[in-house]
């Protein structure tokens, strides 16, 4: 299982076109943690994902995280240039299955409509839920 530790602010380019970039991690079989990248086409007529190989391998989930906030820009491309397209994004892609967790742990919450501020959360709940409903159809209607 691969969890989304954060997506890089940029989009990053080279001559297969122009991508949203997530930083990835996992727990490896010795309890240490691997950190990868995945690179998403902006262009949504498409489901290719492209990964990088383990560009990190820390202690525990935290230092990921901590390796992951230091990437710049000049790294993601650099990263990109070693992703390889992924053949099989509904089988391996981190990002489609983060996509399903999310969805469904939205729709496991339960609204406390007596706290202040309930009202707004749900209704971003609503439409965090729907995007990402819409994102997870699109990139599965392509393959």
């Amino acid at each position: 299982m691969s969890d989304v530790m954060m997506e890089l602010p940029e989009t990053v380019i080279d001559a297969r076109g122009s991508f949203r970039s997530w930083v990835m991690a996992g727990e490896a079989a010795d309890g240490r943690w691997e950190g990868w990248l995945e690179f998403v086409p902006t262009d949504r007529d498409t489901a290719d994902v492209y990964v990088t190989p383990v560009e990190t391998r820390q202690h525990d989930r935290a230092a990921v995280l901590l390796w992951a906030s230091g990437l710049s820009h000049v790294y993601a491309e650099g990263a990109l240039a070693r992703a390889t397209l992924q053949p099989h994004p509904e089988a391996g892609s981190g990002l489609l299955r983060t996509l399903q967790e999310l969805i469904e742990a939205l729709d496991r919450r339960i609204p406390h409509i007596d706290r202040v501020g309930e009202a707004a959360i749900v209704a971003d709940a609503t439409r965090l839920r729907a995007s990402a409903m819409q994102r997870l159809a699109e990139l599965r209607q392509v393959q």
